[in-house]
């Protein structure tokens, strides 16, 4: 019961930084979809070209909100942008893999496949950002 009350700890114990994290990345999705379907459905993009594209300005906008606004981080972003680009790399994989895993190897039903595999990407990309990407450097 200790340890996850340690969790809840880490994840709730400032609230308004994970509002902050959540909301940002709310954020990004929104941009991602509006760009993606402006420049695929309406200028007529390749379908690659436009996600591409959408992917890309979502990732870098995603990045300055939450170094600038959830995490309030100043100076040395392209350190932490590397770091950030790494963790959606993993993410990308770990997407992947926890799919083949969850509807393949334990034979879950898709739709909850991917609720379990959305939170916990969601963990992994929250925690990797708070202790590696947006950590306070003495």
């Amino acid at each position: 019961m200790r340890r996850l009350t340690g969790i809840a700890q880490f994840f709730f114990r400032d609230r308004r930084l994970f509002l902050r994290y959540v909301s940002a990345g709310s954020i990004a999705a929104v941009i991602e979809f509006l760009l993606f379907s402006a420049l695929y459905q309406h200028a007529g993009w390749p379908l690659l070209t436009a996600n591409g594209t959408a992917f890309a300005v979502a990732l870098v906008a995603c990045f300055a909100m939450q170094k600038n606004w959830t995490f309030r981080i100043q100076g040395e972003a392209g350190r932490r942008l590397r770091l950030y680009v790494f963790m959606q790399a993993v993410s990308g994989v770990l997407n992947t893999l926890l799919m083949l895993g969850l509807i393949q190897g334990l034979d879950l039903y898709p739709q909850l496949a991917k609720i379990l595999q959305i939170a916990l990407v969601f963990i992994w990309n929250f925690s990797f950002c708070r202790l590696v990407v947006f950590a306070q450097r003495p």
